[in-house]
């Protein structure tokens, strides 16, 4: 038990210090280790039936439940992290995925909808983010929103304070593919600079990207720094009529249709419509978790016309349901080796614990398998592996950094 909360339990000090000195904390209580690590104390302040923490700092990001303080009405918990750490989290009230098993997307959709509206961001840490909750239509204010940790090691990410640089611009079309049979929006972010041609880059979960991640936020900073050479960034969102997380999986797990929609369909329209490069050089595709393995079984299927992919904690474990064994893409590029491709390949060291869809391979593990795979063949592949976790905080921070190093000045 941290010092401070036995002094409270003892009498010794009031809850009202005891918030005084989270608010100095930044959110929670922190114990250096004298290694590589810190004490994290977790604390929630106020009367309910239970609390939880949903953290990326706790295996396979299940939720763990606080320890009530007496009869105090002070709830906390005790974590162990490395001082590289940056993840999101949240305390959650009567937490219902306490308890739940083997849910699959609708399942953890639904639950994700009801413990929202039961979660709050840590009030002594002013660092947030928005949820997931919010790309299902979900009105969320900030004070339900996710807080941020980054200890004094986590990667650095300048982009998404506030700053004064000069904006880009935001134009949105729509998409209709003949290949996956549906319509979808595009928000095509262009720079402030100038161009004859610029690099093109596509994001998959474009919707995440723009309303969460705040990524345009980011983009405007990074250009005017001079740390990218400026590109044109279009944002794939979901199909129109998508029910979620269900159809995702379906449209990103190694879709030859939804390659196809890439880049028969939406890549010769952006260079239609925009003033950017033909070349596959200058031409990035990326995206998170699912999204990471869409662009890379993409790209590696055409490498004539892209030729950079971006793979932010891409989901390599993935192959059960394909043909019974996991890591399906990782086993075709030992068959049909990379070719002519630069790569930006992040993973979080917080990724190793189990996943349901793939017992016998974790994220890193998948991730580090196909990092040594790339290797072997010579490819160009600038490897990440940070101290976060499955989730926005990091995925947006490995997007900037991913861009730095495809497009540097």
């Amino acid at each position: 038990m941290h010092p401070l909360l036995h002094s409270v339990l003892q009498g010794h000090t009031g809850v009202d210090a005891l918030g005084t000195a989270l608010r100095l904390a930044g959110g929670p209580l922190r114990t250096d280790r004298g290694d590589d690590s810190v004490a994290l104390t977790f604390v929630w302040l106020g009367d309910a039936p239970a609390v939880s923490l949903q953290c990326g700092l706790v295996p396979g990001g299940a939720s763990i439940e606080l320890d009530r303080l007496g009869d105090l009405p002070v709830w906390s918990a005790e974590l162990v992290a490395p001082r590289d750490t940056l993840v999101s989290y949240r305390l959650v009230i009567d937490d219902p995925f306490l308890g739940a098993h083997d849910l699959d997307d609708d399942g953890w959709q639904r639950l994700m909808l009801v413990a929202q509206q039961r979660s709050f961001a840590d009030p002594h840490n002013p660092e947030r983010i928005a949820p997931l909750a919010v790309l299902f239509g979900l009105p969320v204010p900030p004070e339900q929103y996710e807080s941020v940790l980054a200890l004094d090691h986590a990667p650095s990410a300048p982009w998404f304070q506030p700053h004064d640089a000069p904006p880009g611009s935001l134009h949105r079309f729509e998409h209709t593919s003949a290949a996956l049979g549906d319509r979808r929006a595009i928000t095509v972010w262009t720079p402030p600079v100038p161009a004859t041609e610029h690099p093109l880059v596509l994001l998959l979960d474009g919707t995440s990207f723009l309303q969460l991640a705040e990524l345009p936020h980011a983009l405007d900073l990074a250009v005017a720094r001079g740390d990218m050479r400026p590109p044109i960034v279009a944002f794939v969102h979901e199909a129109e009529g998508s029910a979620g997380l269900a159809d995702r999986t379906r449209e990103l797990s190694c879709n030859p249709a939804h390659a196809s929609m890439l880049v028969d369909e939406l890549l010769p329209e952006l260079r239609r419509r925009f003033p950017v490069s033909t070349e596959a050089a200058d031409t990035v595709l990326g995206g998170a978790s699912l999204g990471g393995l869409a662009s890379a079984f993409t790209a590696t299927g055409r490498p004539d016309v892209v030729g950079n992919v971006l793979s932010v904690s891409g989901s390599f474990w993935f192959g059960l349901e394909r043909d019974g064994r996991d890591q399906w893409l990782t086993r075709q590029l030992q068959i049909e080796p990379v070719r002519g491709l630069r790569w930006y390949q992040q993973i979080g060291r917080l990724e190793d614990g189990p996943l349901a869809v793939a017992p016998d391979v974790t994220h890193l593990q998948a991730n580090r398998n196909l990092h040594e795979l790339l290797v072997t063949q010579g490819v160009d592949v600038t490897y990440d592996e940070l101290g976060t976790a499955h989730d926005v905080c990091a995925f947006r921070v490995a997007v900037l950094r991913g861009l730095c190093a495809l497009l540097p000045r």
